[in-house]
């Protein structure tokens, strides 16, 4: 089992102090949902890698509760080192932006997003959140295996299948202006703090269970069909091309992450997946906004991240087991992406 981590950005910046996200302006609009809810308390809970990957390439998110698939939490970016690795899984996702901005890949699609504002991205759709700009971001992630839901009848099964198909709409924006979409946000953050209150009280899971099937409900009703690619000229990628695609560019994945602790070139990557360096390129380009060797980079360093907080092993020996060539190399990359040096990282994340 492999587990996915985060990524951070790469700009220098000698300043390592935490942001206070309390001086965070909060819209006016979603004030009543924030107020007290989140406390640094919340984000220091929350686990460090929210995804586990399997061999078969799946993700599974790390549910609030063993044998519960759904996943409710209020986060800040500033702890993901302001770039969430890009992810898949078949889980239907909502997110909300309570405090800051943020923006949104989804499947090669960039969205700027700031508070008021969410999104529901459909099931298998590669994503992630990322701020180059380090502009904090406090948000809130409803997470739903539809598998779960649709299990208990057929009907239901097969229709929301239906939405979900890969020809369908990647993702739907959410505006609090607008009525329909504000009940949505607000859904989410209500989803939320009812699986922090499963935690005392296992009754609550009927009322999560509820209100997760009323955030799938509301929002697979908005799923579109895409259009063709006849209808957006020939330019367009086919739905069976997209799927080739797709495993090719997981098939690179799953070498760079099986093969971290080891030299790896841009060849080695194009051949995991049976193409040549530009196609490798294009591939990482289009279904993570980074070159081949940017995402290997990027996944040392939050794979460095994970065994920094949570284990016991020396500086060298995480940039040995993270592949980087010696200690002081990646202190040097280290600082670069995260603004602090190693030791600094771990003193001031363990508190």
């Amino acid at each position: 089992m492999r587990t996915l981590v985060v990524m951070s950005k790469s700009k220098d910046t000698d300043d390592c102090a935490p942001v206070d996200v309390d001086d965070i302006e909060i819209d006016p609009t979603i004030i009543e949902i924030v107020t007290d809810r989140m406390t640094e308390a919340d984000v220091a809970k929350a686990p460090a890698n929210p995804l586990t990957v399997f061999s078969d390439l799946s993700e599974r998110p790390q549910y609030n509760l063993p044998g519960l698939p759904l996943y409710g939490r209020r986060d800040d970016m500033r702890r993901f080192g302001y770039r969430i690795v890009c992810h898949w899984h078949r889980d239907l996702e909502f997110i909300h932006v309570v405090a800051g901005g943020t923006t949104l890949f989804v499947n090669g699609e960039t969205r700027r997003m700031r508070a008021g504002e969410g999104v529901f991205i459909n099931s298998r759709r590669l994503h992630y959140l990322y701020s180059d700009d380090r502009e904090d971001c406090r948000f809130v992630t409803a997470m739903v295996d539809p598998a779960f839901l649709g299990g208990l009848w057929p009907d239901l099964s097969r229709a929301m299948l239906e939405r979900m198909d890969e020809r369908m709409d990647d993702y739907v924006m959410l505006d609090a202006a607008d009525p329909s979409d504000r009940e949505l946000l607000f859904g989410i953050d209500g989803f939320a703090r009812t699986m922090g209150a499963c935690a005392h009280d296992r009754l609550r899971a009927l009322d999560a269970v509820s209100q997760a099937a009323a955030l799938c409900s509301g929002a697979l009703e908005r799923m579109g069909r895409r259009p063709e690619p006849s209808d957006v000229g020939s330019s367009a990628v086919s739905p069976a091309g997209r799927t080739d695609d797709l495993r090719t560019f997981l098939a690179m994945v799953a070498f760079v992450r099986a093969n971290v602790a080891s030299r790896i070139t841009l060849d080695d990557i194009a051949r995991a997946g049976a193409v040549g360096r530009r196609r490798c390129c294009e591939l990482f380009r289009r279904h993570a906004g980074r070159t081949p060797n940017g995402y290997l980079t990027d996944y040392r360093i939050g794979r460095s991240r994970e065994l920094l907080v949570g284990g016991s092993m020396t500086v060298g020996e995480i940039a040995a087991v993270c592949g980087f060539s010696s200690s002081a190399y990646f202190g040097y990359v280290f600082r670069r992406r995260m603004g602090c040096s190693p030791s600094e990282y771990r003193a001031r994340e363990r508190g």
